[in-house]
């Protein structure tokens, strides 16, 4: 049986809960965030809640155990496309809530949004999160090499991507 879970907007008073999830030791090192950021920049991001940021968390149990969104680009010829960004909890991966915002981030992007590119980008060994992102429709579409400095060493970033574009009715 699968674990549901409470989707919904990311609120400042979540902030904490996101902080503890992106810098906990068994999360960052996969992300391309840098350790030991202070809990005020994600306080700022979700009290200043810029209108091309939508931010959702998931829920169990009372707690935040994941975290995602979409940041739309904002130039007049790249409005249809929006960066993609998620993070689950370390002990709550492997469970089904990375889906569970994947579902929720693309039905907003499809079908509430309007977007017609989303992308992303992945640290190379990240298989989970890669083969999480394929089920989901997004495609390799290249390779930056060493592109992030990791426990002193740069590693390669994949830049991963996911096309809904409206199909055209056969004649």
């Amino acid at each position: 049986m699968s674990q549901s879970y409470l989707i919904r907007s990311a609120e400042p008073s979540d902030a904490a809960a996101i902080h503890r999830i992106k810098t906990s030791p068994g999360v960052y090192p996969d992300t391309l965030q840098q350790p030991y950021q202070p809990l005020s920049i994600t306080e700022k991001q979700l009290n200043e809640r810029p209108a091309n940021i939508h931010h959702l968390v998931a829920c169990a149990e009372d707690e935040v155990v994941g975290a995602a969104g979409l940041i739309v680009n904002e130039g007049m010829r790249v409005r249809h496309s929006a960066d993609l960004f998620l993070v689950v909890r370390d002990d709550w991966q492997g469970k089904g809530v990375g889906g569970a915002l994947m579902r929720a981030l693309l039905d907003l992007a499809d079908n509430w949004l309007g977007l017609i590119r989303i992308e992303l980008k992945v640290v190379h060994d990240n298989a989970r999160a890669i083969a999480l992102y394929e089920k989901f429709g997004f495609e390799y579409e290249g390779r930056m090499r060493q592109e992030q400095l990791r426990a002193g060493k740069l590693e390669d970033v994949l830049v991963m991507g996911r096309l809904n574009w409206p199909r055209r009715a056969e004649s």
